[in-house]
């Protein structure tokens, strides 16, 4: 017995496809930043900076993934027959990008927490002297 694929209705298309286009927007927007902010680090590097190539490269980063995740939105409107499988793979492609944030995110609150205990043990040594 085969089961027929289910396919989108034209507004649901629709619907996909304005995500699509915007999410496109976003990820170009991403990706422009993060090459502008790496440059920027490396021309900084020389004076000691440089964590602006850090910032770009996770934008880029973010950039990209947000790219295939609306390429496989996208997919879903340019076929027919494959609608489930190509949303499935729309929203691994978002899993992915949204993981990438979340670790990020952890890293940085456990980086925010280590120095405030360490700005508040500093606090405290240097009260005590």
């Amino acid at each position: 017995m085969a089961f027929e694929q289910y396919e989108f209705t034209g507004s649901q298309n629709e619907l996909i496809r304005d995500l699509a286009k915007k999410m496109r927007f976003v990820s170009y927007f991403l990706i422009g930043v993060g090459v502008l902010s790496a440059i920027a680090g490396l021309l900084t590097v020389l004076r000691g900076g440089g964590s602006s190539i850090i910032n770009g490269i996770v934008y880029i980063v973010i950039g990209i993934w947000t790219t295939s995740a609306a390429s496989s939105f996208q997919k879903i409107v340019d076929t027919q027959g494959n609608d489930i499988e190509n949303l499935m793979l729309s929203l691994g492609e978002l899993r992915k990008l949204y993981t990438f944030q979340y670790w990020l995110l952890i890293i940085a609150l456990v980086f925010l927490a280590l120095v405030f205990v360490l700005a508040l043990l500093g606090g405290l040594t240097g009260a005590g002297t």
